[in-house]
């Protein structure tokens, strides 16, 4: 028997590998020319923060009581739902010829957004005991090393047949990622469903405001980390490019080498999060992301963006797999889509603004501001986790 369950157990991460694979080839295509061609339609880059900010509005709304709501009906549904809102944004981004179409293609996206706790949940009650850490890099490994091709791709097709040909090729990727999802994704919640309880998910709200008192210094620390990249990094792409004149080749070039990095140094680094600690590796993120940040300061060049891009991939190697092995590795399991959500909606809510704010400083004073903010705020968040955010033991 124990044979049969390593079997099924191999065939379950195997199906989760490809998907988030297709999911890595469809958002890379996606997000690495999508404040470009937001810009090409007139837009500012106070607009397209603003749109940023939609979605994650959005997402707050409703990660919550699709949290809850998981836990009741189990995991398949909702990711299913999940992938056809992503395909329904492409279709809209691909038809685009206004503001309000993206306005729309943004809240789906939101939507396809708030549903990733119902994946990290699906994802948790998959891995063997005490491996955490390691199935998540595994994940994030198959997501950003398959979008290396996509962020690539992006670059290469926007620039020989425009933004449509982009959005093209990622609609058909979204599909092909529905059908796994429909078809093949398994239902690892065990018990049958029950009846949502409305009322728990509407006061799921009030849940995300008031964590629990052990879970606090985590929240406070992720919801800074939220505000400080908002406002720089989350923008990056169309900073340069309304700034500096990156075409999205560039940007390709420079993504690609975050993405290339980040991709090799999961696995091995997941691997020594479950051994060492989640906490010290997320703070270590955080001082090698401010190393990452100052050099974009100091330097616009090219090659100078795509070394410091390296860098920042490493950074998000540490941080992927601890952040998400951290919070599913010391909630109650019979509630860990509800638990995830509240925290991504309380480290949400601080965010929301920090687009909006980065795209009034960028218009306001150039590139270097909003990255000098991002910088003084991901550091004091490095020195934050190394005191308030303890490992605990596992369950």
């Amino acid at each position: 028997m124990s044979v049969v369950n390593r079997m099924q157990g191999r065939g379950r991460l195997f199906v989760l590998s490809v998907t988030s694979a297709l999911r890595g080839i469809r958002d890379n295509l996606r997000t690495v020319v999508w404040q470009p061609f937001a810009l090409s339609l007139g837009l500012d880059m106070q607009q397209v923060g603003t749109l940023e900010s939609l979605s994650d509005l959005t997402k707050l709304l409703l990660e919550p009581a699709f949290g809850v709501i998981s836990d009741a009906l189990g995991r398949k549904r909702l990711l299913i739902l999940r992938e056809t809102v992503a395909l329904g944004a492409l279709l809209l981004i691909l038809s685009a010829r206004s503001w309000q179409y993206l306005f729309m293609a943004m809240i789906l996206i939101g939507v396809s957004n708030s549903l990733v706790s119902v994946w990290s949940t699906l994802v948790a009650e998959s891995a063997p005991a005490g491996r955490l850490g390691f199935v998540y890099s595994v994940m994030g490994a198959c997501y950003t090393g398959a979008g290396l091709m996509g962020t690539l791709g992006a670059g290469y097709l926007a620039d020989a047949y425009g933004y449509g040909a982009v959005y093209t090729v990622a609609t058909i990727i979204a599909f092909m990622s529905l059908a796994l999802v429909w078809l093949k994704l398994p239902e690892t919640r065990n018990e049958a469903p029950t009846r949502v309880d409305w009322r728990k998910t509407l006061t799921s709200y009030v849940r995300a405001l008031n964590p629990p008192r052990e879970l606090r210094g985590f929240y406070v620390a992720m919801g800074l980390d939220l505000v400080a990249f908002g406002m720089g990094m989350r923008l990056l792409s169309g900073m340069l490019n309304a700034g500096y004149g990156y075409t999205p080749w560039m940007i390709a070039l420079y993504a690609t080498a975050m993405t290339l990095t980040q991709a090799a140094a999961q696995i091995p680094l997941g691997r020594l999060a479950d051994r060492f600690g989640y906490g010290k590796f997320m703070a270590i993120s955080q001082f090698t992301a401010c190393i990452a940040l100052g050099l974009m300061i100091v330097s616009k060049d090219l090659v100078v963006v795509i070394a410091a891009s390296l860098l920042f991939g490493v950074a998000n190697a540490f941080w992927m797999p601890a952040e998400q092995a951290w919070i599913a590795a010391n909630v109650d399991p019979k509630q860990r889509a509800q638990a995830i959500g509240s925290f991504s909606t309380f480290r949400g809510l601080l965010g929301l603004p920090a687009p909006i704010i980065g795209g009034i400083l960028f218009d306001a004073y150039g590139f270097d501001v909003p990255m000098l903010m991002n910088l003084i705020i991901a550091f004091i968040d490095g020195v934050i986790i190394l005191a308030w955010v303890k490992d605990r033991p596992r369950r």
